[in-house]
């Protein structure tokens, strides 16, 4: 095991602006997390968090992609090509966590469609998916206690959805 790393938290600026090492303490954590990602980055970039060697990833993303208008099939495509290839080529333990609701309308919708697709996947090829969205949602909205600007957690955000990813440790 390369750096004996428990979790690699993979996504976008939600999970960039996650303070991992200290809400999940004492599990080792690298963030690979990066503002504006999109499933395509992701796919670009797969390769460092499976050389790490960790035993989970946790991955969120996609809100980006809907902000730069792909379609909900080009990104669930992109999806399964990310999760193909961490089946394929990584030991860790893959947890798919739900695509966040934000404080926007025009998002929320495909947000739910997305997440539902998602739940389905995994559920048909044994992956686990953790839906975010019961701790810090409500109506299909994210809480105005747990955003900075409609779509960015503050830290009781954080600390929410730390809590939820302990609970499958």
């Amino acid at each position: 095991m390369k750096n004996n790393i428990d979790i690699v938290m993979l996504g976008d600026s939600l999970t960039s602006r996650g303070e991992w090492d200290v809400l999940l303490y004492p599990k080792k954590i690298i963030n690979l997390g990066h503002d504006a990602d999109t499933t395509v980055d992701i796919l670009a970039r797969l390769d460092l968090a499976i050389e790490v060697h960790s035993k989970c990833i946790y991955l969120m993303i996609g809100i980006n992609d809907m902000n730069s208008y792909k379609s909900l099939d080009k990104i669930f495509e992109n999806y399964i090509q990310i999760l193909n290839r961490l089946k394929i080529k990584s030991t860790s333990k893959v947890f798919v966590q739900s695509v966040l609701y934000t404080q926007m309308n025009s998002f929320n919708k495909k947000v739910k469609e997305i997440n539902i697709k998602l739940k389905e996947y995994c559920n048909d090829n044994n992956l686990t998916f953790i839906d975010l969205n019961e701790n810090l949602s409500r109506d299909e909205v994210l809480l105005n206690i747990y955003t900075t600007d409609g779509l960015h957690l503050n830290m009781k955000a954080y600390i929410e959805w730390a809590n939820k990813i302990r609970s499958y440790f």
